[in-house]
């Protein structure tokens, strides 16, 4: 018998390998991962991803992201920087809580925003600079310095202070350069100039104003990155809550010789704040993903439910970038491709937009029932409308068979639902909003659903609401 088996396993051998190559053979194959833009994803734990206007430093085979989660509190202070891996970008292993409220008296009652990490190859460190603030107030308008012998364990907090105890400092971020010399840019004078400061050999203080860009412009959300002996910064106007657009510059010399700055995506930056841009190095190419955010405080809602939404940085050459909406993102880590996921279209009943840069329509992810909104009309965002009583309907997603559906009592949010439920949270009727546009009332609340063009605030809201948001082409 023992022999016997053993035949027979060597015999599977040839088999197995076959289904190796067929299934795991493919390196690029194994690696693309598609993720639903403008969400806030999911942890491999299946825990919402709390990593709000952080960084990500790779290391390894591992991505690490890294961001703020705040606490439930009037004033929405600092409870703690959670740090989550990744070899794929898409499933995200939470590791640590790298920095907490407990971890220094001074972040007992603060507020902590756009943390960054860079390695210092002299000291073996991983140094984070952050923007700090009271826990009621933007009054300080201060950096701070935390430090960790490892990428993902206890930060150590080291000190806070105005750069060169002279600057204010609100919005920031950090750069390495080639050379390992270290880079901190910040937003100053109540964000009317943006500084970049010179760090010293440890990063754990400045050393020197490097330079002064764009007096008085107010920009803010810098984020830096060198590709082909040019140095490229994005940011975003300071508008508060505000959606505005993103503006990118590009320079030879980090300290000077800055150019002008150029328009870069929609005026909205399809509604998110740019935050962080990451290389992503492979085996075909490096691409480059701009990670920026959507803040919930823009809707009233707590800061832990702002979502993430990712855009690639097309480079047509070293003085002119562009970006794009993907609704859907292709993404494999292991070759650097990053592209729009192309979806077959579809017929059936839509939701449009059309007020935007993008004709948009308003979509449902097959697998996590994410909402997005498409520029293209597929399975996704496509509906079949059934009929209740001559009023009001239903509406059925094309892809997945289930319900449009709001339940007010857990908050304004519409999903999915399984088609076994017909009652009022599933109903909607239509009423004229004039130039062939539509309000869709809610019959369990009668509320009206809103939209931003790409998606954000998605949602019931008050009839009070008759801005274009509300307004949708219904065909």
């Amino acid at each position: 018998m023992q022999n016997t088996g053993l035949l027979s396993w060597r015999r599977s051998i040839p088999f197995m390998v076959c289904l190796m190559l067929l299934f795991g053979g493919s390196s690029a194959f194994a690696a693309e991962q598609v993720i639903v833009n403008a969400n806030q994803w999911n942890d491999t734990a299946g825990n919402p991803i709390q990593a709000h206007a952080g960084g990500v430093i790779k290391e390894g085979s591992y991505y690490y992201w890294f961001g703020v989660e705040r606490n439930a509190d009037v004033g929405m202070t600092f409870k703690q920087l959670n740090m989550y891996r990744s070899a794929d970008l898409k499933n995200w292993e939470y590791v640590n809580a790298i920095l907490t409220e407990n971890s220094h008296p001074d972040l007992n009652w603060c507020k902590i925003e756009r943390p960054k990490i860079i390695y210092n190859d002299t000291t073996g460190q991983y140094v984070m600079w952050m923007h700090y603030e009271e826990g009621d107030n933007y009054n300080l308008a201060q950096a701070a310095v935390a430090v960790s012998s490892t990428i993902d364990g206890d930060y150590t907090f080291i000190s806070r202070g105005r750069p060169l105890n002279t600057h204010m400092s609100r919005d920031a971020t950090l750069f390495k350069d080639d050379d390992g010399t270290g880079y901190f840019i910040s937003a100053a004078r109540g964000n009317a100039d943006l500084n970049i400061y010179r760090l010293s050999a440890d990063y754990l203080s400045i050393d020197s104003l490097t330079a002064t860009l764009w007096p008085g412009n107010y920009r803010e959300a810098p984020a830096m990155v060198k590709r082909n002996g040019y140095y490229y910064l994005l940011t975003s106007g300071a508008t508060g809550w505000s959606y505005n657009q993103a503006k990118y510059a590009y320079s030879t010399n980090i300290s000077s010789g800055w150019s002008s700055l150029f328009n870069i995506g929609s005026p909205s930056t399809y509604e998110s704040q740019g935050n962080y841009i990451l290389p992503v190095a492979g085996t075909g190419e490096t691409s480059y993903l701009y990670m920026t955010d959507r803040h919930a405080g823009a809707f009233g809602e707590h800061f832990n439910y702002g979502k993430y939404v990712w855009h690639e940085l097309q480079f047509n050459s070293n003085t002119d970038v562009t970006m794009s909406w993907y609704p859907k993102l292709s993404i494999d880590a292991q070759t650097g491709d990053i592209h729009k996921v192309n979806q077959n279209t579809d017929t059936g009943t839509v939701l449009k937009k059309d007020f935007g840069p993008d004709t948009t329509y308003l979509s449902m992810s097959n697998n996590e029932e994410f909402p997005y909104m498409s520029t293209v009309i597929s399975a996704e965002s496509t509906w079949i409308k059934e009929d209740v009583d001559g009023t009001y309907f239903r509406l059925k997603h094309k892809r997945t068979g289930k319900y449009l559906h709001n339940n007010t009592a857990a908050g304004n949010k519409v999903n999915l639902i399984d088609p076994q439920w017909q009652g009022d949270n599933v109903q909607w009727k239509l009423v004229d909003a004039g130039g062939g546009y539509s309000r869709l009332v809610h019959k369990s609340s009668g509320l009206w659903l809103r939209a931003f063009p790409y998606g954000a605030g998605l949602g019931l809201v008050d009839t009070t609401n008759t801005d274009n948001k509300t307004k949708w082409l219904v065909q």
